[in-house]
């Protein structure tokens, strides 16, 4: 019976000090056609793009978000963002890296965007 008490405390210890690793993050990229090159053009496409995946990060639940990557391609515009469920208060403290850096953030937080 003393066994199961000891057993028991180390499972309550255990359950109360792991902190939850619970957040979901995705890179979420997405594309816009182009007309031509000139910049407006491009404004509008990238504009277009960022929307798109923006909607797509809100539709999962992840309203922090933050833009990795934007090219201008021949036709169309590329863009990648990384989306989470927390906020950059929220997190470790210090800014996770992203799917292509990983020395961490270079001072650059996810931004809350409401559509």
């Amino acid at each position: 019976m003393r066994c199961f008490k000891w057993l028991f405390f180390v499972v309550v210890l255990v359950a109360a000090t792991a902190s939850p690793a619970a957040a979901k993050v995705a890179a979420i990229q997405t594309t816009a056609p182009l007309q031509d090159h000139a910049e407006q053009s491009v404004k509008t496409a990238i504009l277009e793009a960022v929307q798109a995946a923006v909607t797509g990060a809100m539709a999962m639940g992840l309203p922090w978000v933050q833009i990795n990557k934007a090219l201008v391609l021949e036709n169309a515009v590329a863009v990648q963002i990384v989306a989470t469920d927390t906020g950059p208060d929220q997190g470790a403290g210090e800014e996770a890296p992203g799917p292509d850096d990983e020395s961490g953030g270079e001072g650059n937080q996810p931004s809350k965007t409401e559509l």
